[in-house]
């Protein structure tokens, strides 16, 4: 499928998306007495919820609801944990309260007095499959009246139900959110951005790669109690990602000893007969070293895979590939209100032949390895029950090393490659990190507000050694056409120093809430200073359907990219043509001038609807625009050499719909529409790497889907065969195939992105899973099958127009049989 040139995302689709917006909400129910709180009402009292996990560290974002006679009072949690509903006329109250990854908690009579204060202290526990015992809860509503932030979320037990392609690697689940596309290199990309524009926090500390911002941490699926996503309009805390932001929240140990164990029954293959595909042992256990004082959580995960690629001969087509990820915690009460928790993650990698495929046989493969290290240490003070602060410090290091097969010249032919891949690397990143946050006590005045300031600052150094060998380019006959040397240099290093701080006024009142804020950058290479104005809002329209309005606007900047600064260090490229004959040599080099740069800057702006429409399905829709200047790309002169600018502007404009549903208790079905356009003027990546040349073109970007689709659920089955105790999970993606561009034998560019596109992307995945008790413990057994469809899938594509393969596609996706065995815990 291709996408017209000419428009990004027409008037007439943005008008209708906003006319669907509009209607959406005005189809609300009781519309008419939106006010009807807002008139007098009799002096009365306040409850004061105080909301803690099991640990005692307050827990923002709770939903807490106030009901009595058929009247709610709904309200959310701020990371203080404190909220006050009031003043309410006097009687009693239920008091419910909601936090996704937790059990629902409720005080079935509240006494509210007037003219005084109900305090309640809730203890929320957290949902954990394995524990003693196997409880089968409902979903929390899905709409937050107090959450300005366009945000989708899956918790521990949809990461665990949900069965996702390939390995049980948590990155694997992100394509199953909606919005979120895996792009040509398996890196994630929300609201149509870069990996380098995505912020990764892991428990509130940042874990993108330091130099370049991908996505490297692994860690067990087992101990992450959820994932957010937040696409757009959220809070001026969080910076250098205009993209969204990616939050991972791990599981903590409480005064229960909790394990479980899952162990994949090795998965099979029949790419060449009966094989092992791959094999994911993985454990955690956590629980108490000094009871109500000190607690510990300790999770593994390793991974063993076999990717065979089946257009290469036996016996050289094969890619075995080995990894861990270990992650250490402990949590210490120091006293009441004051918790430090302190934890370390390591990740090893190393793959034998990585880079094979249809056009790469094994001798132009890479031995690759690379480790990370990440160490965090955060306070969390509770003062008084109104205001938190919090310190934070952390040090993250990714080291990765790439080794050719041996030292023969890399030669593109028509037909594929041959010969040694031309480059020996060996990068190390590292940031050091360190915040502090402080959330104020509520004051009112017009409405309740609650400010939020803080600050931090980042260390960030890159290391790098390359040495590349030559590359030869010929035709059908052996002849050569081109000859590209290069200049190697030393070691070299960059770094610089992030500072940054910002402040966000929380204001509510009855069925609105206000957040308006702004944020300070500043970097050390650029030095300038950013300022970024943001605010968000929603309405809640009516609280029997739950219809909720938000919207937003934002200005939001981008990190210094290390990586793209240190092109200008790598050295330079010499390109010789020998057809016809006589040209002269092109040298190519490369220039960055950090202080002539502007940071990218990009204009976010959002407007969604959340509705409860009968049957209790859950709708949201949401229309997202993020338009960039001031982007980085590199620029040809004149001279032949390339000057980095900040020329490069990218678009997104996408309509969203996401339905959700719990057919039956504790078992949701979700089902997510996105179309969308993601567009950029300056396509080309120039480095020294990237052998292709020619204009600068636009169009979509590489990872640009139009149309996507996501569906994922789990549900019981009845009993048969004397069989109980069943569920049948499933999960799907449809989207768009990628654009790709196509070249000539030269390594020139012939056609941009907008000419081809892969096929489409389609996959389904069933599984079978029944929970039983043996000996005395609790086990989960499942069967299922990745891509029952065995689509196709391809990700490699012959682009060199004189090819006699010409626009073949290449695919290694493939059905794929696998189980797995979980130690749920005791019985």
């Amino acid at each position: 499928m291709q996408v017209a040139s000419g428009k990004v995302f027409s008037r007439t689709n943005l008008a209708v998306a906003l006319l669907l917006l509009c209607a959406f909400a005005a189809s609300g129910e009781g519309t008419a007495s939106l006010f009807a709180q807002q008139s007098a009402t009799p002096s009365g009292g306040n409850i004061q919820v105080t909301v803690v996990d099991p640990n005692g560290v307050p827990v923002g974002s709770a939903v807490v609801i106030v009901e009595r006679d058929g009247k709610l009072f709904t309200g959310s949690t701020p990371p203080s944990g404190t909220l006050t509903v009031g003043p309410l006329p006097s009687g009693i109250y239920k008091v419910t309260i909601q936090r996704q990854g937790f059990y629902t908690a409720s005080v079935a009579r509240a006494n509210v007095t007037p003219g005084q204060t109900t305090t309640l202290d809730v203890h929320l526990q957290s949902v954990r499959e394995y524990s003693e015992e196997i409880e089968v809860t409902a979903q929390p509503s899905p709409i937050d009246p107090q959450q300005t932030a366009s945000t989708q979320t899956i918790d521990a037990t949809a990461i665990s139900e949900i069965p996702y392609f390939h390995t049980r690697d948590y990155r694997n689940v992100l394509p199953y959110i909606p919005g979120v596309i895996a792009g040509p290199n398996g890196q994630i990309h929300v609201a149509g951005s870069t990996t380098q524009e995505v912020a990764d926090y892991l428990d509130g500390f940042e874990v993108g790669q330091p130099a370049g911002g991908a996505l490297g941490i692994r860690i067990n699926p087992d101990a992450l109690r959820r994932i957010d996503i937040q696409s757009s309009r959220y809070s001026p805390q969080f910076g250098k990602g205009s993209g969204g932001l990616l939050n991972l929240e791990t599981q903590d140990g409480d005064n229960h000893l909790r394990y479980n164990a899952t162990d994949f029954i090795p998965t099979l293959q029949t790419t060449r007969g009966i094989q092992l595909n791959n094999w994911t042992p993985r454990a955690y256990l956590s629980g108490p070293i000094v009871k109500d004082r000190l607690w510990f959580q300790i999770s593994h995960q390793g991974e063993n895979d076999v990717n065979i690629v089946k257009e290469l001969p036996p016996g050289a087509d094969t890619n075995d590939v080995w990894q861990t990820a270990n992650l250490a915690r402990l949590r210490l009460n120091l006293t009441e209100g004051n918790v430090l928790t302190a934890s370390g993650l390591l990740n090893l990698f190393d793959s034998d032949n990585s880079g094979i495929s249809p056009f790469d046989p094994v001798s132009v493969s890479t031995l690759q390895d690379s480790a990370l290290y990440l160490f965090t240490l955060k306070d969390q003070i509770a003062i008084a029950k109104d205001a938190l602060l919090e310190f934070g410090a952390g040090f993250h290091s990714s080291l990765t090393t790439v080794r050719p097969e041996g030292n023969l010249p890399y030669i593109f032919t028509p037909g594929g490659r041959t010969g040694n891949f031309f480059e020996f690397s060996r990068g190390h990143s590292e940031r050091t990190q360190a915040f502090s946050n402080l959330y104020l006590k509520p004051g009112h005045w017009f409405g309740t507000h609650q400010f939020t300031v803080g600050g931090r600052v980042d260390r960030v150094i890159f290391h790098d050694f390359v040495r590349r060998n030559v590359i030869q380019f010929v035709d059908q006959n052996n002849g050569l056409l081109r000859l590209t040397s290069f200049v190697n240099v030393p070691a070299f290093s960059v770094s610089t120093l992030e500072s940054s701080g910002f402040i966000q006024d929380r204001w509510s009142g009855g069925r609105w809430l206000v957040e308006p804020g702004i944020r300070w950058d500043r970097d050390s290479l650029l030095k300038r200073n950013l300022v970024s104005p943001r605010v968000a809002a929603t309405f809640l329209f009516d609280k029997g359907t739950e219809t909720k309005l938000s919207a937003g606007v934002g200005v939001y900047y981008d990190r210094t990219n290390l990586e793209m600064i240190s092109r200008a260090q790598q050295g330079a490229r010499t390109d010789i043509f020998f057809v016809p004959a006589g040209q002269p040599p092109i040298s190519s080099s490369f220039i960055a001038r950090p202080q002539q740069l502007f940071m990218p800057r990009f204009l976010n702006w959002s407007v969604g609807v959340e509705r409860r429409l009968p049957s209790n399905i859950y709708a949201h829709l949401e229309f997202i625009q993020r338009h960039g200047t001031h982007g980085w790309a590199y620029e040809q002169l004149p001279s032949g050499s390339f000057v980095l600018a900040t020329n490069r502007q990218d678009r997104y404009d996408a309509v969203q719909i996401t339905l959700r549903k719990e057919l039956f208790r504790g078992y949701p079905i979700l089902l997510a529409y996105t179309r969308s356009s993601a567009r950029t003027n300056k396509f080309l990546d120039f480095n020294l790497d990237n052998p292709v040349f020619g204009n600068q073109i636009g169009g979509p970007l590489a990872w640009d889907a139009p149309n996507q689709f996501v569906s994922w659920g789990w549900l019981p089955v009845p009993s048969f065969w004397k069989i109980t105790k069943l569920e049948f999970a499933y999960s799907v993606i449809w989207r768009t195939g990628f654009p790709f561009i196509t070249v000539d034998q030269f390594g020139r560019l012939v056609s941009g992105p907008d000419a081809h596109r892969f096929p489409d992307f389609v996959t389904l995945s069933p599984a079978i899973e029944r929970k039983f008790g043996f000996r005395g413990f609790r086990w989960a057994l499942r069967i299922g099958v990745d891509n029952i469809t065995d689509s196709r899938n391809p990700t490699v594509v012959d682009n060199n127009i004189n090819s006699p393969t010409f626009l073949t596609f290449f695919s290694s996706s493939h059905r794929t049989f696998n189980g797995r065995i979980r130690l749920l815990g005791r019985k």
